[in-house]
């Protein structure tokens, strides 16, 4: 990622509203000379490459040069010694030259060099890197992909922008129409904290209004338009802060490679100016490139789905597409079933996990009410999963359509009139 002081940015105060830079087509030719500067360097100090580099980039916007070499740096390899052995050879360098002071000598300069393990140096600059081998500047360039293009290089340049950016956000929202279980997950390894609300689009309501319900809460439906997230961090609920910016920079680069998305950041330049409004979208072409999360967490899901197709006898599939809330803890169903007489079922696969996860999973399981819930277990859980709120399915090494679409039936029957 770039630093603070690299990033690029446009606001207007008027508006309130900023955006991060973006590289045109037309700047993609003067990235071409810069690439073949690293592509041809190799064996170079980091210094000498990023000397050549800066010269080669003349036809790019001057307050774009050292962003582009960072990225630079970023994709090549860097080999160096050990950063122990270079202060030892300092060290008795500078012990031995301290009886000889001021050493002015050339060659007696190259001959303490040689005692202390170095080989003769090929003038000054040479001398000075191999003393300080271990520094950055003195790194030596391995290798640089011969595959990177000046389009990956955009793409790397335009989303790096974007999460500097994001070092000054003091909250973020995501609006999502799917891929609810990855975002989550993504939050949750930044370290954010989360809250979800259902996004509805029914005539007369206000998008973005909480739903309503009892304990296990489906915060939206397969049909539903999708959720808001919230994120912020801890110290956000006792002050505005912007010590989640790292975080939500990470997030985003997580974010980029789902689809359907909107973010909203607020995001302060400086304390006590009022916050500018920085938005984005799947539909901003960030991440182009970026491999997309597997689609399934295990090989179970994945043959559910092949199986059962889009469709089947008037029950159609939608992946992960409600989120259920049972107090601060959240779930989201491996599928959702839903008929076209209206009756929805969930599903959620409990597999051959930990210990902790599985006791992890039933806990939450218990929680849930007032929802269609059919709950796939090894048959060696079957009595422990016996005692949850909802149906039980019991498998042995995979899950059988057989077993699974009465199961789902079930919930059609008419209940018995008292």
């Amino acid at each position: 990622m770039l630093t603070a002081a690299l990033r690029v940015y446009h606001w207007d105060r008027r508006t309130s509203s900023i955006c991060s830079d973006r590289l045109e087509d037309e700047a993609l030719p003067a990235l071409q000379p810069a690439l073949a500067v690293y592509r041809a360097r190799v064996g170079q100090t980091r210094g000498q490459v990023r000397n050549a580099a800066r010269p080669a980039l003349k036809g790019l916007r001057p307050d774009r040069v050292e962003p582009v070499v960072k990225l630079l740096d970023d994709v090549a390899t860097y080999e160096w010694p050990s950063a122990a052995r270079c202060a030892e050879r300092r060290l008795e360098v500078f012990e031995r030259a301290a009886a000889s002071h001021p050493l002015l000598d050339v060659g007696a300069a190259e001959a303490l060099l040689a005692t202390a393990g170095a080989p003769p140096p090929a003038g000054n600059a040479e001398a000075v890197a191999l003393l300080y081998a271990d520094y950055p500047e003195y790194h030596r360039l391995a290798a640089f992909p011969s595959d990177y293009t000046t389009e990956a290089l955009r793409a790397d340049y335009d989303l790096a922008q974007a999460q500097a950016l994001l070092y000054s956000a003091t909250r973020m929202t995501v609006e999502a129409g799917r891929d609810f279980k990855h975002i989550l997950r993504y939050a949750r390894l930044a370290r954010l904290l989360h809250r979800i609300e259902r996004l509805e689009g029914q005539p007369g309501r206000r998008p973005g209004r909480r739903r309503r319900s009892r304990v296990a809460r489906p915060v939206g439906t397969a049909d539903g338009d999708g959720y808001r997230f919230v994120l912020d961090g801890p110290n956000s609920v006792l002050r505005r802060t912007r010590a989640y910016g790292v975080d939500f920079a990470r997030f985003l680069a997580a974010l980029v490679r789902l689809g359907d998305w909107r973010l909203r950041a607020e995001i302060e330049l400086r304390p006590g100016w009022r916050p500018f409004t920085f938005a984005l979208s799947s539909a901003d072409g960030l991440g182009v490139g970026a491999t997309p999360p597997a689609e399934f967490d295990s090989s179970l899901e994945e043959a559910v789905a092949r199986k059962f197709g889009r469709e089947r006898d008037g029950w159609r599939l939608v992946r992960e597409g409600v989120v259920l809330e049972m107090g601060a803890s959240i779930l989201i169903p491996d599928f959702v079933f839903r008929h076209e007489d209206g009756t929805e079922v969930l599903l959620e696969i409990v597999g051959y996990w930990t210990p902790e996860y599985l006791a992890d999973k039933l806990r939450k399981l218990t929680a849930v009410r007032s929802v269609n819930l059919v709950v796939a277990v090894p048959r060696r859980l079957a009595v422990r999963a016996g005692k949850l709120p909802a149906t039980v399915l019991p498998f042995k090494r995979r899950l059988l359509l057989r077993d699974l679409l009465p199961r789902l039936e079930a919930f059609r029957r008419p209940r018995a009139v008292r």
